[in-house]
């Protein structure tokens, strides 16, 4: 996920609780649910002031929990428990490097290991973006044993962060039928049609050098 950027980010059907649509339109419409304030955070931003952040209208807080099966990020409790203690919900996701389904297991694995006894408000996030070595059919075969594997251990629903070509050309119309879509596409007010999904996450970009985390804009049902 990009950093040192600020995002206005629109979200729909985040929470747990929410259940996906079953009709998938040709056209992407973005949601018309009231607007919330959040951030995504990782050890690249450091130690940060969560009771300043709370001040400045942030709402709920999107946290790097793992990737691979070798890497925890090392701000992971702190992120959550500060978060948490100023009342500012909170999602992890995990960086998926698995190159098979067997890897994807062990992944979702980690990732669940990783944040056991954490009590997250958002849904899960798979962040799966470096395809390389691999074709479509083995990227959609790992996306759906990870996604599936960690709703197994959870019991919690999860989303997919992609930018609009992987959305358009690489992940499945099974993909986009069970999962919502968190999309980047930037420098557009709204993304172009992927063919599959109905709903989208608006992540558009604007600077603001006086701070060190990205921030965005969501909606919620």
């Amino acid at each position: 996920m990009k950093k040192k950027i600020i995002y206005t980010f629109l979200l729909s059907m985040l929470l747990i609780q929410i259940m996906l649509p079953s009709i998938v339109y040709a056209i992407l419409q973005p949601a018309s649910e009231p607007t919330y304030f959040g951030m995504d955070v990782s050890a690249y931003q450091g130690y940060i002031n969560y009771d300043k952040v709370k001040q400045e209208g942030i709402e709920f807080v999107y946290i790097k929990a793992t990737e691979g099966t070798w890497y925890t990020d090392r701000y992971l409790k702190y992120n959550y428990e500060n978060a948490k203690r100023v009342g500012i919900k909170v999602g992890f996701y995990h960086y998926v490097r698995a190159t098979n389904v067997d890897s994807a297991r062990a992944e979702a694995r980690y990732f669940v290991n990783a944040i056991s006894g954490l009590e997250p408000d958002c849904r899960l996030a798979m962040d799966f973006e470096d395809f390389r070595g691999l074709n479509n059919r083995e990227v959609n075969e790992i996306s759906n044993i990870f996604l599936e594997e960690t709703k197994r251990l959870t019991g919690k629903d999860m989303v997919i962060y992609s930018n609009t070509y992987s959305a358009r050309t690489v992940f499945s119309y099974e993909l986009a039928n069970n999962y919502p879509l968190w999309v980047a596409h930037y420098g557009v007010s709204s993304p172009s049609d992927n063919g599959k999904w109905n709903s989208w996450v608006r992540i558009s970009i604007y600077k603001q050098r006086e701070t060190k985390w990205s921030k965005w804009k969501c909606r919620l049902r």
